[in-house]
């Protein structure tokens, strides 16, 4: 019944000063919103930038010929996934779908193009697809803008910047120049069926898609394809769908292939990987500047009661129940902070959730580089976010205000009954 005495001294004491206590309480709701915020934030940016990136260029793992992953920025064709024993694509797939993991596998053929516009040469690439396997993923399909998906031989699926860049509208036929597998260059006209909108300006200004069939007949990659994209349920089940993948690989003597993970096969994923750990560092950081008011408050609360912990200790109290009384006056102030900035934070974060924010500066500097990066960002609203920015609070606002607490419970007596008298 003791620590109950204690919780209500320290509660009373709230209200003591009640301007102090609301800039303290408004300091830490202003933290714990700003870390919901940031956190929602870059959670929001790096999900969304993984899958664009596991999409439409890697999978949960990537098969490759090994070769063509050092040579992968020429886009060659010599280097191929032919199966097994180059017995053909078809039976190594049906053989990957028999792992437990695997839900989709998805061969592609990448190559490069050209056409020549008003006197402009405009550069992309191609991507043949197999229509079925990529309708039943639902990726590329799900930015369908208008029109649909390839289908038969010398239908194209066209990225929304390119199309603009070709002059061309839905239905009309547009003719490229590209090299086959023997280096030959040659030239075939395509009828524009469907227009893809990702929101990526490195997707939508520079690809477009094809019929599988038909880029290996134009390319003369008969049953082969430049990679093969396996997925797993979930992207956290990546690296034992990798270690399966490899395995078969191994039984089947196809030293010649390479398996790449998702998270490991660009940099700059991993660039976000170490930035999304150094920003846990940052939010701590933003509580530790709320905490700045609240041990100040805490400071000056003891200077002012020093007689009456000079009384409380006279009548009994022992130094850790005086220590305890300040530390719960400071912790009833972080949880009541952090509980308002979950609300606030919590409010905002599903606003943007749904509404997304969109920077022009930065969409303006994504069309020259070359990273898959969506210039609208829609923030994560998630109860694990809410949860853990206001334990942070708590925790980090109780941690900080021990040491004023522990000044005040080893103050002397009678020096402090003394401070009466003066």
């Amino acid at each position: 019944m003791r620590i109950i005495y204690l919780l209500k001294v320290a509660w009373r004491n709230l209200s003591r000063n009640k301007v102090r206590t609301f800039v303290s309480v408004l300091a830490i709701t202003a933290v714990v919103m700003i870390v919901i915020f940031a956190r929602g934030l870059m959670l929001g940016f790096t999900e969304s930038n993984f899958q664009t990136y596991i999409d439409n260029s890697f999978g949960h793992v990537r098969i490759t010929e090994e070769e063509y992953q050092i040579r992968e920025a020429l886009l060659p064709l010599e280097y191929t996934v032919d199966g097994f024993a180059g017995a053909g694509k078809s039976e190594m797939i049906s053989e990957i779908k028999t792992l437990d993991r695997v839900e989709h596998v998805l061969p592609r053929i990448r190559f490069g193009a050209m056409a020549s516009i008003d006197d402009r040469l405009i550069r992309m690439s191609g991507v043949g697809i197999d229509t079925a396997a990529e309708n039943e993923y639902g990726a590329l399909k799900a930015d369908l803008k208008e029109g649909r998906m390839p289908e038969s031989d010398n239908e194209i699926y066209v990225g929304s910047g390119l199309m603009e860049k070709l002059n061309a509208d839905l239905g009309d036929r547009v003719t490229f120049s590209f090299a086959d597998a023997y280096q030959s260059l040659r030239g075939r006209s395509f009828k524009i069926v469907g227009v893809r909108e990702s929101g990526v300006v490195q997707l939508d200004d520079n690809f477009f898609y094809l019929p599988l069939s038909t880029a290996q007949d134009m390319l003369w990659m008969e049953n082969e394809a430049t990679e093969l994209l396996v997925f797993a349920a979930d992207a956290q089940e990546a690296e034992r769908l990798q270690t399966d993948i490899n395995t078969l690989l191994s039984e089947k003597n196809a030293e010649n292939y390479t398996s790449v993970i998702w998270n490991k096969a660009d940099p700059l994923i991993e660039i976000y990987n170490e930035v999304g750990n150094l920003m846990n560092l940052v939010y701590v950081l933003f509580i530790l500047l709320g905490t700045i008011v609240v041990t100040s408050s805490l400071n000056m609360i003891i200077r002012e009661r020093t007689s009456e912990i000079g009384m409380m200790a006279a009548l009994g109290l022992k130094e850790k129940e005086i220590m305890k009384i300040f530390v719960y006056e400071g912790s009833f102030m972080g949880v009541i902070g952090s509980l308002m900035g979950v609300i606030g934070g919590g409010i905002i974060t599903f606003y943007y959730s749904i509404e997304g924010i969109y920077v022009d500066v930065f969409a303006d500097a994504m069309k020259e580089l070359d990273v898959l990066v969506e210039p609208v960002f829609y923030l994560i609203f998630n109860f694990e976010n809410l949860l853990i920015s206001f334990v942070l609070g708590v925790v980090v606002v109780t941690l900080a205000c021990l040491f004023p607490a522990y000044k005040a419970a080893k103050m002397d007596p009678v020096d402090a009954l003394h401070y009466i008298d003066e």
